[in-house]
């Protein structure tokens, strides 16, 4: 299965010194990762809304999908 991701290939083999998840309103959620080496890597955490719409007829207890839609 090919999931959408994001990489970081500068972490790679690293040693982690702290690992901090901060949660900041109104600044949102950040996992802040510091390494050993002085270097770090911020990750802002940005949760989006979406929408999911369903069109069905019910029948008997049962859902018949029509249509469905995301945005």
């Amino acid at each position: 299965m090919n999931r959408p991701h994001l990489e970081l290939p500068e972490a790679a083999e690293k040693i982690i010194q702290t690992l901090r998840v901060y949660d900041d309103p109104p600044y949102g959620r950040e996992v802040h990762i510091a390494f050993t080496d002085g270097t770090a890597i911020s990750i802002d955490l940005q949760p989006t809304i979406s929408v999911h719409a369903k069109h069905f007829r019910e029948s008997r207890g049962d859902l018949e999908l029509l249509h469905e839609h995301r945005a």
